[in-house]
């Protein structure tokens, strides 16, 4: 009886447990680096940072330096923010393939031990 209830939790009950965790690790990750928010901000500037805040005058010369700071400070935060995502989007896929491999070790498990203690048996003898 007890057997057969292992049995029938080990193979049913257990992987959608490993599934809801694996579901939750990979929300804490995708929370963790913001990827949605860096992904929706690619192109702001970093840190509200803008060009007029660092002070000059209003000439022609100046806005034009400003604009061309704007646009470096602009593509300086979105490589940032670009490896950002990438390391979250790396981090999500290395949890991902620790999970099927506990997956494929948990669904296997049962079938080693028996294995094991056949082999170790034909040791015995």
């Amino acid at each position: 009886m007890v057997l057969t209830d292992y049995i029938l939790w080990h193979y049913t009950v257990a992987p959608g447990s490993i599934l809801e965790i694996l579901h939750n690790y990979l929300i804490g990750t995708w929370h963790r680096f913001l990827i949605r928010r860096h992904l929706h901000t690619l192109f702001a500037p970093w840190h509200r940072m803008s060009p007029s805040l660092l002070g000059g005058s209003t000439s022609i010369g100046n806005r034009l330096g400003d604009w061309i700071t704007g646009i470096y400070l602009r593509f300086l935060a979105a490589l940032i923010r670009l490896s950002i995502i990438l390391a979250g989007l790396f981090v999500e896929l290395i949890i991902i393939l620790c999970f099927t491999a506990l997956l494929i070790l948990w669904l296997l498990w049962p079938l080693i031990l028996v294995f094991s203690i056949f082999k170790s048996l034909t040791f015995l003898a």
